[in-house]
């Protein structure tokens, strides 16, 4: 199926047409990689990279890791000298 890219601002764009849309069903993000001189486009779950973070949390926390103790000291001369309290 043919489609003008377009121009979106500074960017370009691509209409997907209605009958290609139904293959994405109500994905609102999708993934798009260049291969083999064309393009892949994958529709992503809403919020796929956030999906395991509790599960992540609570394996850090098996392993010894607690959330509070993962800040780095950062102090430097100035918050030495000229920040007051």
């Amino acid at each position: 199926m043919e489609t003008t890219i377009v121009k979106i601002g500074n960017s370009k764009g691509l209409i997907i047409p209605k009958k290609l849309l139904s293959a994405f069903g109500e994905a609102k993000q999708v993934d798009i990689q260049a291969k083999d001189g064309g393009l892949i486009i994958t529709p992503l779950a809403e919020h796929k990279s956030r999906s395991n973070w509790e599960q992540q949390f609570y394996d850090a926390i098996a392993k010894g890791i607690i959330p509070e103790n993962d800040l780095i000291d950062v102090e430097n001369d100035f918050d030495k000298k000229e920040w007051t309290w």
